[in-house]
């Protein structure tokens, strides 16, 4: 028993509706929009719509909701769809895109003026849509003025929702263009602890005495040297003193360093040891971005004697002078550092404070 209505007997008659697995489209003018994009409309069915245009690969079987926009003379019927790009071709410019919920509340609108174009109420004139001699009802056009409101609305809300996207892309693009130009990051974690004086081995061998509390010209340590002689340095103020990472016991290389000793009211600064390859990133850098565990940010600047002092191989360390001073319970903890380019173009100190609110808007 043929259950189908008569007016799909008539659209399938007019090859409109699809018909055993295949979907014939109609030739009619519009426009869809998609992630802030427009592209023309070639062809159109209940279900699906074939367009043209350059379109990402990457959103090939992604869904989308897009705005379809049929232009009349003088004004323009827009309709917003979840679709599905189904197929993308680069090389002739075109894709296809499949509507997810063919019966939504789109439907109404959609049936209404293809059904219209197809008993050539409408006409195509050029890219625009004219009326053709058969004119609306009354009653028809009522009712379109009831759903004006309507429609209305949900135009609004479409234009709204197509501004937050956009705001969120340029947001998206200033942060990656931010990462991409302004900032570059090193391998080499920062440390802090107060600023002082670093005691390294003088000659290869084994640390065989460690003295933390002696006093100005007592032997801090002592270190047997490989053809079994004792050397003992020797303590060069009245300062607190701390093992780097070595114990007694430890076999030493020369220039290692073994006791940090520093002033009990020493600034608290942000040490590293950064491989060679990283430290022209250092010299060229305007300041530095010191990100701690729970999440706060200090500016810091590279102290150019540090620079001087690198030998071109192998690690140097590097003192890191923050812009505000460090409480004591830092001290010890561990940060990650990125390095802050200057910007390429100068605009003077306005336009510096400018592009440094910038960088850090864009930075969050």
């Amino acid at each position: 028993m043929d259950t189908r209505t008569a007016e799909t007997k008539t659209l399938e008659a007019l090859h409109f509706l699809p018909s055993k697995g295949e979907h014939p489209m109609l030739d009619i003018p519009f426009v869809i929009g998609i992630d802030g994009r427009q592209y023309r409309g070639v062809r159109l069915s209940l279900v699906m719509a074939e367009i043209s245009g350059l379109m990402d690969p990457a959103l090939e079987r992604a869904n989308r909701l897009m705005r379809l926009v049929f232009p009349f003379n003088g004004f323009s019927v827009t309709l917003e769809v979840l679709g599905k790009i189904q197929s993308v071709d680069r090389d002739k410019g075109s894709a296809i895109v499949s509507f997810v919920e063919p019966g939504g509340e789109h439907l109404p609108q959609m049936r209404h003026i293809l059904n219209s174009y197809i008993a050539n109420d409408l006409v195509a004139l050029g890219d625009v849509i004219g009326v053709g001699a058969t004119m609306p009802s009354p009653a028809a056009r009522t009712a379109s003025q009831r759903k004006t409101s309507g429609q209305f609305a949900r135009r609004l809300l479409g234009s709204a929702a197509m501004i937050l996207a956009t705001l969120a892309l340029a947001g998206l693009v200033g942060s990656l263009a931010h990462d991409r130009i302004l900032t570059q990051h090193i391998a080499a974690a920062g440390r802090v602890e107060p600023e002082g004086l670093m005691l390294d081995a003088v000659t290869a061998g084994q640390l065989d005495y460690v003295n933390l509390n002696a006093a100005p010209g007592e032997v801090a340590f002592t270190i047997r040297s490989t053809s079994g002689e004792l050397l003992s340095i020797a303590m060069p103020c009245d300062c607190t003193a701390a093992l780097v990472g070595a114990v007694v016991g430890s076999t030493l290389q020369a220039g290692e360093p073994v006791l940090s000793v520093h002033d009990d009211a020493a600034a608290i600064i942000v040490t590293a040891e950064v491989a060679a390859e990283d430290m022209l990133k250092l010299a060229f850098a305007d300041h530095a971005e010191v990100r701690f565990a729970d999440g706060e940010v200090i500016r810091a600047t590279v102290d150019p004697d540090s620079l001087r002092a690198a030998s071109g191989r192998g690690t140097t360390p590097v003192r890191l002078i923050p812009e505000t001073a460090l409480p004591a319970s830092r001290a010890g903890q561990l940060a990650e550092l990125t390095l802050i380019r200057p910007f390429p173009i100068n605009f003077g100190p306005a336009g510096d404070a400018a592009l440094e609110r910038l960088s850090s808007v864009l930075g969050q």
